[in-house]
């Protein structure tokens, strides 16, 4: 069988593309478009109206660099599955399941820019309850999506559990920690239910503690993704 090998130069492109993400993430909705924290569900129509008019260039202009800085999501991930790859014997399952997922996760990042961008087009000349519920729309697009994501960090896990190599690629710990991360972004289910509190897709726990453990996940995975290209590279050059 071909050795499997790994251009460390795209690779190393590809990791540092999720860091990207989450960057423009803070920078368009934090600074831009000031949805971080989200604007509450329970705001009035008319006050959220009010908002996307205000706030139209500043939205328009950060969903275009979301619609730009999101498509990473597909780089970063496929940085991953190629690992995975490397993990697995015999027929690989995990890979072509990780990949069929990203492209999946690929299409939730999208539509979120999108729709935003869509309503700060007019803001002026729509319903205001029609543009509360498409905002609606986008924050449950963004965290009641979930269940993709987790089942990637699952395949991520299972993956460096039945590592055949020796040293495995990723240590064990990775392992564990996707499978702690995919536990702790199910309150992000949650939101439907509730319009205040905690539990809102503007709360404590379903929009800061998710939107941290996920981003944060983001970043260690980059982390060690970094890693195994730089071990890649050393074994190479031996």
């Amino acid at each position: 069988m071909q050795e499997q090998t790994i251009d460390s130069g795209i690779a190393k492109t590809f990791a540092y593309t999720g860091v990207a993400l989450v960057l423009s993430l803070v920078v368009t909705q934090g600074w831009l478009m000031g949805f971080i924290p989200p604007p509450s569900p329970a705001l009035p129509a008319d006050e959220l109206a009010r908002i996307f008019i205000e706030r139209k260039v500043g939205i328009r202009i950060g969903t275009l660099i979301q619609c730009i800085c999101y498509t990473f999501w597909s780089t970063w991930a496929i940085s991953i599955a190629f690992y995975i790859r490397r993990m697995e014997r015999g027929i690989p399952v995990l890979t072509y399941a990780s990949i069929a997922n990203i492209g999946g996760g690929y299409v939730f990042f999208l539509l979120m820019p999108i729709t935003w961008a869509a309503l700060a087009f007019r803001p002026e000349e729509l319903d205001p309850h029609f543009l509360q519920v498409m905002n609606d729309l986008v924050w449950f697009i963004f965290i009641l999506s979930w269940p993709p994501f987790a089942l990637f960090m699952i395949f991520i896990a299972v993956a460096i559990f039945k590592d055949y190599n020796v040293p495995t690629i990723f240590p064990r710990w990775v392992g564990f920690f996707n499978l702690w991360t995919a536990v702790l972004i199910i309150p992000a289910g949650l939101i439907e239910f509730f319009k205040t509190g905690p539990f809102a897709y503007d709360g404590l726990i379903s929009f800061w503690f998710v939107f941290a453990v996920f981003f944060g996940w983001m970043l260690v995975m980059s982390t060690v993704t970094l890693r195994a290209i730089a071990a890649d590279k050393r074994a190479r050059a031996a």
